[in-house]
């Protein structure tokens, strides 16, 4: 099926993506990256938060177009598109609220929204498919399901990108479309039980966690469960609800990002790789996978720019 270098969020950060690249001896010609004899995967959140977004949209864009690459949509890219699209009463599709400014007033400030490249851009968004499959492996932003991923896949083009007339409905909150793309760019979220909530890395009070969907099981606790909470230790070491205990079939590995691990990046299982360790903190590490048709995902494999092991070409 040939060889893959899978990548997690970016988030602007332009400068880690060339260090990571070089790492993994792609070069540049004729100012697009490319390897001679494997794929980049970027699996979305492109943009938001970093000193350099137009230029992570550059150089990956070049790359998808040249074929050298396949882009995910992640959340951040979904938000952006309903950012600028309106429905037919003129209403925007993400509503132009003060918290929805702020998460993403760094890219628009960046983009120049009267500009051209903004344009362009959003009609490249608009374009990314939300899956990626190959009967090796399977990628996502955010999370993996039988249930959800397969509404998108009944529903989505044969590539899984959303057609033009599908952006409404899947930003309206009672259509299943929007349940299933909230899955799949989002994760799940559970409710807390009344009277709890916690303050996430932004500083806004929640009271809705993101789940593990991949590790539930009958002794889960909202504690033990939540993932992308600063301090799990406040929220209820309580039993979830019995409807969520249902976890996913991992039938071959499957990769993601979105989940701003911590840490020295490691695999979750020997299928399950998250790929976002948090390359926006000074901590973090930018992370990519090298899949080359393993069945059984190998921690060698996982490459970082904070990593000082040398990658083999």
């Amino acid at each position: 099926m040939g060889a893959f270098d899978i990548i997690g969020d970016v988030h602007g950060h332009a400068d880690k993506l060339v260090q990571l690249l070089k790492k993994l001896c792609y070069k540049e010609v004729d100012g697009i990256w490319s390897h001679p004899n494997r794929t980049l995967i970027s699996i979305g959140d492109l943009v938001d938060r970093g000193p350099k977004q137009r230029e992570v949209v550059n150089i990956l864009k070049a790359m998808e177009q040249a074929g050298h690459a396949k882009v995910l949509m992640g959340n951040h890219e979904f938000n952006a598109v309903s950012w600028y699209l309106k429905d037919k009463s003129g209403n925007n599709l993400r509503p132009h609220t003060t918290k929805n400014y702020d998460q993403h007033c760094e890219f628009l400030e960046q983009a120049d929204v009267n500009s051209s490249w903004y344009i362009e851009t959003i009609e490249w968004f608009m374009s990314l498919p939300l899956l990626f499959e190959t009967g090796q492996f399977c990628c996502a932003h955010a999370a993996w399901d039988d249930k959800n991923i397969a509404y998108l896949k009944a529903h989505l083009t044969t590539d899984f990108r959303l057609q033009q007339q599908q952006w409404v409905p899947a930003t309206t909150k009672s259509h299943p479309l929007y349940e299933a793309i909230e899955y799949c760019l989002k994760g799940p979220e559970l409710d807390l039980p009344s009277g709890h909530s916690f303050k996430d890395g932004g500083g806004h009070t929640r009271s809705k966690m993101r789940l593990k969907w991949w590790d539930l099981n009958s002794s889960s606790t909202y504690r033990t469960t939540a993932v992308s909470v600063p301090h799990p230790s406040q929220l209820p070491d309580e039993p979830l609800p019995a409807e969520v205990l249902s976890n996913a079939r991992i039938l071959k590995p499957v990769f993601f990002g979105h989940y701003w691990m911590t840490g020295k990046p490691q695999l979750l299982s020997d299928k399950i790789a998250c790929l976002d360790w948090s390359v926006v903190k000074d901590n973090g590490h930018l992370v990519a996978y090298r899949f080359d048709g393993e069945s059984t995902l190998l921690e060698s494999k996982l490459v970082s720019t904070q990593l000082i092991s040398e990658v083999k070409k």
